[in-house]
């Protein structure tokens, strides 16, 4: 079983807005656990996720990047978890109240700095 993170960015007013937990006293991207047994695909199980969970319209959004997210920081390798990236048509289509319900929120990436910093676009493990 493989953990699998996923982000909805977007952009207003010349500032990028990432969706993540609202965790004390750092917030983390969303996750999934992928069960390979069961026949999942990473994508597959963050797209289920976000449909079913969170409740989003998959229709409203478009697929970004895929990059690696070090869970404690780019100094440790053994802590990668995928991590996808996905774009809204038209942000004002996300239920925000419902999101917040469940504990995830949108923050500007001004705000979370230290946190991106762990996002490492050169380190994207192969995907199995």
């Amino acid at each position: 079983m493989s953990l699998i993170a996923g982000t909805i960015i977007f952009t207003r007013n010349e500032q990028s807005y990432f969706l993540v937990t609202d965790e004390v006293p750092e917030p983390k991207f969303y996750t999934v656990k992928m069960h390979k047994h069961d026949g999942d695909t990473a994508l597959g199980s963050l797209v289920s996720g976000m449909q079913d969970e969170l409740g989003i319209n998959m229709d409203n959004l478009r697929f970004g990047e895929l990059a690696a997210w070090h869970t404690q920081g780019l100094d440790s390798p053994e802590d990668l978890v995928s991590l996808y990236t996905f774009e809204p048509v038209d942000s004002e289509n996300l239920n925000l109240d419902r999101l917040s319900l469940l504990g995830l929120q949108f923050v500007n990436a001004k705000d979370v700095v230290d946190f991106l910093k762990n996002v490492d676009m050169t380190g994207v493990m192969q995907l199995d």
